[in-house]
């Protein structure tokens, strides 16, 4: 039994805490830790406060077994307001990770030193079978990881919990690949009851689990007859694989050091080279056999620490590279983090869990396990559901109260015992999305057929009395009752994405080009959120004909959906109970959409005015003229811009034609009160929803109707609103929870977004130079403006990176093109997108620049140099110029280097701090990057210690340094410049190399 008291969060009433077994659950937040602690104190006294409370959100705590003994530890513990995540059974959190924009990752564990899965009673649960577990050889070992793995998978969706991400530890990538439908399951069963994995295991290897770093293994096997580190699973812990002896004898030795190690109880030779000489079965029977699909959940790779593919060639590669590189779990679960996980379930039994925590020690995060062997299977699932309603997520713990709880798709009654009756089932489910009459005829048989079995067991009786019967469950697992329409059944289609069937979308690109750019790709035209959720909710009403869509509720809003070029998106809908289903396109958005037979009449009230309004600065008008909006006609709703407050954003709309387009509207006006209220980080995407109700029909394109947000939360990532959109004085629709992601930057990067084509990030320095200091902290934020700079053929080039590499790559390129528009425009050139410019670079790390598209500048030379996240360029501005260009931080570490000054370069020093005042260090870093670019430039010759120098004098805050030797002289520009926003100083050098004299 599952008893909340959850402050209006969850909108139910608490009861009496009291003393029970697991299955007894208290659910408690509130506006502070203060009031948590009262609350709880309440609850131990016998007289807990369960009134009605706010809607924001706050600090959550749980209690499994709620005993007045647990709730007065609970209250002291939420009283020093720091997080606890399970000890005890009790969940706090002050700070909601998941409410914060936290993304949930489930990981599923590969083959480990042990495996206890406690399952039978999840099997139960869900109405299915486990077989026989068996561990004995190393084939059957991963089937039943395979099957506990995907059992587990099952339990958590069943419990409503949706991923943000899967990932897998060794095979349990495979795991993931199956639960994001990379992997087909008929395919994937087949492959691992055929597949001989036995035979696929590299005779004479052992795998030992060491108790340090990668890199002290790797220092350790070095020069040891063929071993090799196979995972590096965390700072503390690394497998190696290699000869049996030579591995037990490491072993030996690491112990006597104070290593904790010892030797794995299988072999396999995954994830080393000594794997490379199995690979043709492999890639015959294996995994690469398989048909591929993109995945509909994103999975990371723990081969290379980043997001699958789509291609299913690349899939196939990365599967077959997964047998022989090694398993980088570690940076796996950093990646993750970076990209906005918080919270990680471990998506079966084992100990990948302590890893996690191992790796992320000084980070924000929660653990936990989805099948423990110290408790029963349910049992756990309860401890998932507190750990992430604490953290603010929305499990169905009802699921689990075998009081109330409806039963699971099909877990309640026998499922199909073969094929054919499988088969009948799917196919009336199918034809029942399509033709109502075909659902009814199916209920009709099963009724005919229940009635028959009623009467044979009354019979069978005796005249004893009647069996109690439980409720009829229907082919699907649904309860039959009365009504005009049949429950919705499941359903699959594939939508194609592109501008030829839905020219609409390119009036919503990302990337504005010049007026008749030839490749639609390179505007970026997507799918708008809302234009997702009409596609999802059409697919739901697709699957129950005749019904509304009354809500839509947690959409989960993963990735951009491009329509350039165009792709084949699989839509899927799957029956939740009788009046919801779960809908996803793709790996792009999902949501839960909750159908009737016709809409609500519990519309609200439309909402007041707000205190302190004001008519807002920016008209309907110049929102969309002016760029704010990137929106085109078909998206344009905005017709009015009726009034704004530090928290609310009033207009009306005149609803567009495009699908979706009325609630993008919604998220325009999140975007003019952004604009309006903090315009330093004005640019914004949805990132989820929580709930979307429909209270009326749609109005009509054309149709004016109110809109209105309230924002409910702001912090630098993320703005949360409330809305409302009123058609005729009534709320038409109401929005819960519409949390948009704030992408890094400042104005000068909504100048960028707005008008790319007179605009740049980096800026022009004194002396014609540029400067980029990185403008974004987060990868969302860098990919967001790919797009923005980088044309196709550019945007192959960055993809093709590796990516720890791709975050210089793209801000050289950023910063040449921001100097070379600049150029342009001081030579009178009108506008210039970035994607007019195409950059390349040599082998020798040259940099030239070229117009595409008709765009014509000649063959520019340009030369860049980063430190520290800030790049800077330098364009002399004719074709015969060998530019060069060098940036080094002002630093106390320069006087270390003090020794490594030639007689010259001494007296170099002190002229220019005679003649700057600079202290030694700013004159030491002007000294280093002078160096630096005279010596690229003559590599060959005697460096520039040896040389006669002079120091000339100021111009635009530089200082000339005149570099000579017997042959040749040269000019060097020198510059120190502060970091912007920040507290360093830099020396900047650059030379045109057209400077160079005979002498």
């Amino acid at each position: 039994m599952t008893r909340a008291d959850v402050s209006g969060t969850a909108g139910q009433r608490g009861r009496e805490a009291r003393a029970g077994g697991e299955q007894d659950v208290l659910l408690l937040a509130g506006r502070s830790a203060a009031e948590l602690a009262g609350r709880l104190e309440g609850h131990r006294s016998g007289t807990p406060d369960v009134g009605a409370h706010h809607q924001e959100p706050g600090p959550r705590v749980a209690l499994i077994g709620p005993t007045r003994e647990r709730c007065e530890l609970a209250a002291r513990i939420v009283r020093k307001e720091a997080p606890w995540r399970g000890r005890k059974d009790i969940w706090f959190s002050p700070e909601p990770l998941l409410s914060a924009g936290g993304g949930i990752a489930f990981v599923f564990p590969g083959l480990e030193a042990e495996f206890s899965p406690s399952v039978t009673d999840v099997a139960g649960w869900l109405g299915t079978s486990v077989g026989d577990l068996d561990t004995h050889t190393l084939g059957r070992y991963a089937a039943s990881v395979f099957t506990v793995n995907e059992l587990m998978y099952r339990a958590l969706r069943t419990l409503g919990l949706r991923p943000d991400a899967l990932a897998g530890h060794s095979v349990g990538e495979w795991s993931a690949m199956r639960a994001a439908g990379i992997l087909p399951e008929r395919d994937f069963v087949r492959m691992i009851e055929r597949a001989d994995l036995d035979a696929l295991r590299v005779p004479g290897l052992e795998f030992a689990v060491l108790g340090c770093s990668a890199e002290r293994a790797a220092s350790a096997v070095r020069g040891r007859g063929g071993i090799v580190v196979s995972h590096e699973n965390s700072p503390n812990q690394t497998v190696v694989c290699g000869p049996g002896e030579a591995v037990s004898t490491l072993v030996d030795e690491l112990r006597a050091n104070g290593v904790i190690s010892h030797v794995l109880p299988f072999q396999s030779g995954f994830h080393t080279p000594m794997f490379e000489d199995y690979l043709g079965p492999f890639r015959a029977e294996g995994v690469p056999s398989l048909p591929m699909h993109p995945a509909t959940i994103p999975v990371w790779s723990a081969t290379t620490a980043t997001r699958f593919p789509d291609d299913p060639g690349r899939i196939r590669d990365l599967s077959v590279r997964h047998m022989i590189e090694p398993v980088r779990f570690g940076a796996l679960i950093r990646q993750l983090y970076d990209s906005g996980v918080r919270m990680f379930v471990q998506a079966g039994c084992g100990q990948l869990g302590s890893l996690v925590d191992d790796t992320l020690r000084q980070s924000e995060h929660l653990t936990i396990t989805a099948n423990s062997p110290h408790r029963s299977g349910t049992g756990q699932l309860r401890r998932v559901a507190a750990a992430a309603w604490v953290e603010g997520g929305n499990p169905d713990f009802s699921v689990l109260d075998p009081d109330t709880a409806a039963p699971a798709a099909g877990a309640a009654v026998s499922p199909p015992t073969n094929r054919a009756e499988l088969a009948q089932a799917t196919r009336l489910r199918e034809l029942g999305a399509r033709f109502p009459a075909a659902a009814e005829f199916g209920m009709l048989l099963e009724e005919s057929a229940a009635s028959v079995a009623e009467v044979i067991e009354a019979a069978d009786a005796g005249g004893r009395g009647r069996r109690a019967r439980p409720p009829r469950v229907h082919a699907a697992g649904r309860r039959r009752t009365a009504g005009p329409h049949p429950a919705p059944g499941a359903l699959r289609h594939t939508l194609p994405v592109d501008v030829e069937s839905m020219p609409h979308l390119l009036d919503h690109c990302m990337a504005a080009q010049r007026a008749g750019w030839p490749d639609h790709s390179d505007r970026r035209p997507v799918m708008p959120a809302t234009g997702m959720i009409a596609h999802l909710a059409g697919a739901a009403r697709a699957a129950a004909p005749g019904r509304v869509v009354t809500e839509v509720s947690d959409v989960r809003l993963r990735r951009w959906l491009v329509a350039a070029p165009g792709q084949q998106v699989p839509v899927e809908v799957e029956p939740l109970d009788r009046h919801r289903v779960s809908a996803r396109l793709g790996g792009f958005a999902d949501a839960v959409i909750t159908l009737g037979d016709r809409y609500p009449d519990d519309a609200p009230e439309p909402w007041p005015p707000a205190r302190y309004e004001r008519v807002p600065e920016l008209s309907a008008r110049r929102l969309y003229d002016e760029g704010w909006m990137f929106h085109g006609p078909a998206f344009q709703g905005i017709t009015r811009s009726t009034a704004i407050s530090p928290e609310s954003f009033r207009a009306e709309i005149t609803v567009p034609s495009a699908p979706g387009a009325l609630l993008d509207n919604v998220g325009q006006m999140i975007g003019q009160w952004l604009v309006e209220n903090h315009p330093r980080r004005c640019i914004a995407f949805p990132a989820r929803i929580e709930r979307i109700r429909f209270h009326a029909p749609e109005p009509p394109t054309g149709q004016t109707v109110g809109g209105a947000v309230r924002v409910t939360s702001l912090s630098d990532e993320h703005v949360v609103v409330d809305g409302q959109v009123t058609v005729n004085g009534s709320v038409g629709v109401s929005v819960t929870g519409w949390q948009d992601y704030r992408v890094d930057g400042d104005e000068r990067a909504c100048a960028v977004h707005r008008l790319p084509g007179t605009n740049t990030i980096a800026r022009e320095q004194p002396g014609g130079w540029w400067l980029l200091a990185e403008p974004w902290n987060g990868l969302a934020s860098r990919e967001f403006f790919v797009p923005k700079y980088l044309g196709a053929s550019e945007r192959a080039e960055y993809e093709a990176c590796d990516p720890p590499e791709r975050r210089r790559w793209l801000l050289a390129r950023v910063v040449v093109k921001d100097a070379v528009r600049g150029l342009l425009w001081r030579r009178g050139h009108g506008a210039v997108y970035p994607a007019e410019l195409h950059v390349s670079c040599d082998r020798s790390g040259r940099y030239r620049v070229g117009g595409v598209y008709g765009l014509r500048v000649g063959d520019l030379p340009v030369a860049v140099d980063q430190c520290d996240g800030l790049s800077v360029a330098w364009v002399p501005g004719h074709a015969h110029a060998q530019p060069d260009v060098a940036i080094g931080e002002v630093s106390s570490t320069a006087l270390e280097t003090a020794n490594d000054v030639a007689p010259a370069e001494e007296r170099l020093l002190d002229r220019l701090r005679h003649m700057t005042g600079d202290a030694l260090p700013v004159a030491m870093a002007r000294l280093a990057v002078a160096r630096m670019v005279v010596r690229r430039a003559r590599p060959g010759e005697v460096g520039i210690e040896a040389e006669a120098i002079a120091a000339g004098g100021e111009s635009h805050g530089e200082i000339a340094i005149d570099v000579a030797s017997a042959t040749r002289s040269r000019r060097v520009r020198v510059a120190v410049v502060p970091e912007p926003g920040g507290t360093r100083e830099y020396a900047v050098a650059r030379t045109d190399g057209a400077a160079d004299n005979e002498l």
